[in-house]
């Protein structure tokens, strides 16, 4: 809610966004999000989120054309947001469409190609979760990481060459 929140806030061209549902949470004073009072007398009181603009979103689409339009079907979650707030925009696709095919229904377009800066067709490329109407989100595969991430990520920093010279540089 709060990421969607700041996205919105940036694709609209607006310093923040307010959100709701966030009273009481730990994420405010560890964001420092601010309070605001209704300007419009109501006397309620909003957190406000500030707008997150990302400089790259790399989002993964069902189809896309040649000129990179890009249609995600079912819920786009986050990507519409996104796509907006972000500098550049990269997407990913299950398969290459004929532009006619998107063309019959634009409204299913979910980012048009003049935002789009490069395309790959990857094929499974939301695998292990899903993409609409190609393929469900593959539970087994899902429980099978859940089940080696503990100290997988641990284990990949200390044998990054990145560690290695920030450890000979700080000496920690």
């Amino acid at each position: 809610m709060t990421l969607v929140a700041g996205l919105r806030a940036a694709s609209y061209g607006i310093p923040f966004q307010p959100v709701a549902g966030v009273h009481g949470s730990e994420l405010i004073r560890v964001n420092n999000w601010q309070l605001m009072r209704d300007p419009y007398g109501s006397g309620l009181e909003v957190y406000v989120i500030p707008a997150i603009r990302p400089d790259v979103a790399v989002i993964h689409a069902a189809e896309v054309d040649e000129d990179g339009n890009a249609r995600v079907y079912g819920s786009p979650f986050w990507d519409h947001p996104l796509t907006r707030a972000a500098g550049r925009v990269l997407v990913t696709a299950e398969k290459l469409v004929a532009a006619d095919r998107l063309r019959e229904q634009p409204e299913l377009t979910l980012v048009p190609g003049f935002m789009v800066e490069a395309v790959a067709i990857v094929p499974d490329g939301a695998w292990p979760g899903s993409m609409h109407p190609y393929y469900e989100i593959d539970y087994p595969a899902v429980e099978r990481y859940m089940e080696d991430a503990p100290g997988v990520l641990e284990r990949h920093l200390a044998e990054a060459p990145e560690t290695a010279r920030n450890t000979a540089a700080t000496g920690r």
